[in-house]
């Protein structure tokens, strides 16, 4: 497992400084900050200075940069700590750090390699990061070589010499930052370093029968040097990266273990008010967008616990209202829980309780004969129902549009024999129990009506079942 860190963003941007900042400002007199850069390559045009914010790159403010490729960047407050970078269109960007204490320095580069071109006054820890990227370069374009090259290679002792270039090269990174720790310990650039190290696993743990042990482990002491007291880790990628490597590489993805973690990363967060915000968020947004199947009831323990109780004490009364109403539709369908009970009527007037199936597994299958998609995967559903109708599994197709006549002519042009059920008078709440917010909508129940599966497209499902009746044969 390594970690990755965007220090550097492989685009030609250059930028030269004009002078020294002590020439510029009189550093006692200015409160705010003020970056006197010169960029080679570049004139009579706009610059704009931006910053991380986990995976985003947020604009804070343009800049004019004069005939003579100078720019006077200045603010009344101190430039909140963090990785910041300098774009300038046509010509790519580049980055710096703000530490929230060196508010007065000068940059100087060009157009064609400012990271090589580089040069740096009244700023150690800029010193520091451009003698950092400098090293780096060379390094990431070996571990490009080295890897492209591991990629076609096809014997066994190729592979290992590719191998040992690849640990060679990492192992000369990892070194340059250890030392940069020791060295320039206490500085931002530093816990730079320090957050994105991961654990060294003891020797004692390295045999291959500890192999569970020394994930553990590693698992254990994943957070050891980051300081979650400081919210200059907002501003950057490290951050954001860190906890999604910890989320997604570390626990097995589901519910019960991601809940788990989520709530350690999130409490460690409390140490400072704009972390929590920041992480509690971050790590919200992507549950509540995942893609993944039952990732939505992390959303779900995320809001009850933090959102819901007044934690998130930021949110706008109207966030707030969406995200109760969002929970609200979420929780009778959450996988693992048993489905909601619906009832209604056939063509004849008779009504269907989804409970009184008798079925080994029940597909309910939430459609509208005005829905093109629904006539698209239609035919993978009725696959599935004629592969299976006589292996323990039925449908309850419900219909979500009220028109009786051209409901039931869908049903006859399409030859739909399984068990069809609409809701005429627009009474059932089957669209709140469901989130029924689109159509085909699916779900898979096992024989007492608890979801297997929900939102899963005609492939995905016969997977799914024919996985589960499987288990069922085991189990007989």
């Amino acid at each position: 497992m390594t970690s990755k860190f965007l220090f550097t963003i492989s685009v030609a941007i250059t930028l030269l400084f004009l002078t020294t900042s002590a020439q510029i400002f009189a550093k006692d007199e200015v409160k705010g900050y003020e970056i006197e850069l010169q960029i080679k390559g570049a004139k009579d045009t706009v610059c704009y200075l931006a910053y991380h914010y986990g995976k985003k790159i947020l604009v804070q403010d343009t800049f004019n940069i004069d005939s003579k490729g100078r720019v006077f960047m200045k603010g009344e407050t101190p430039l909140q700590g963090g990785i910041y970078i300098v774009i300038v269109p046509g010509n790519g960007f580049f980055e710096f750090l703000a530490n929230g204490e060196e508010n007065h320095f000068s940059l100087a580069t060009d157009t064609t390699n400012y990271i090589m071109h580089m040069q740096v006054k009244g700023s150690k820890e800029n010193k520091w990061f451009n003698q950092y990227q400098r090293f780096l370069k060379p390094r990431q374009d070996s571990l490009r070589h080295w890897g492209k090259l591991k990629q076609s290679a096809e014997s066994e002792d190729s592979l290992l010499l590719l191998d040992q270039q690849l640990e060679k090269v990492n192992q000369e990174i990892s070194d340059f930052r250890k030392e940069a720790l020791v060295k320039q310990k206490g500085s931002f650039y530093a816990k730079l370093f320090a957050t994105m190290n991961e654990p060294q696993v003891p020797d004692s743990l390295q045999q291959a029968s500890k192999k569970q042990a020394r994930f553990q482990y590693f698992r254990q002491h994943f957070w050891d040097e980051v300081d979650f007291s400081d919210e200059r880790f907002i501003r950057t990628p490290i951050l954001h990266n860190k906890i999604d490597s910890y989320l997604d590489k570390l626990h097995i993805q589901i519910p019960d273990s991601l809940n788990k973690a989520a709530d350690l990363v999130i409490d460690k967060a409390k140490q400072n008010d704009k972390v929590f915000k920041y992480v509690l968020t971050l790590i919200t947004s992507k549950y509540e967008q995942s893609k993944i199947m039952g990732h939505d009831a992390i959303f779900v323990h995320l809001a009850d616990r933090y959102y819901l109780t007044g934690k998130a004490d930021w949110m706008e009364e109207k966030s707030m209202k969406k995200i109760r109403e969002r929970v609200m539709r979420l929780k009778p369908n959450l996988i693992g829980k048993k489905a909601p009970e619906i009832s209604l009527p056939d063509s004849t007037g008779k009504k269907h309780s989804l409970y009184a199936i008798d079925a080994d597994f029940t597909i309910v299958y939430f459609w509208s004969y005005s829905c093109g998609h629904c006539k698209k995967s239609l035919p993978g559903y009725k696959k599935i129902y004629d592969t299976y109708k006589d292996k323990g599994v039925q449908y309850y197709s419900v219909c979500t549009k009220p028109e009786r006549a051209k409901w039931l002519k869908y049903l006859d042009t399409y030859k739909l024999d399984w068990l069809n059920v609409y809701d005429p008078d627009g009474r059932s709440p089957f669209r709140m129990l469901y989130d029924i917010h689109s159509t085909p909508t699916v779900y898979l129940l096992d024989k007492d009506k608890k979801i297997l599966a929900k939102r899963v497209g005609p492939k995905q499902l016969e997977n799914i079942l024919t996985h589960y009746m499987n288990e069922d044969k085991k189990k007989d």
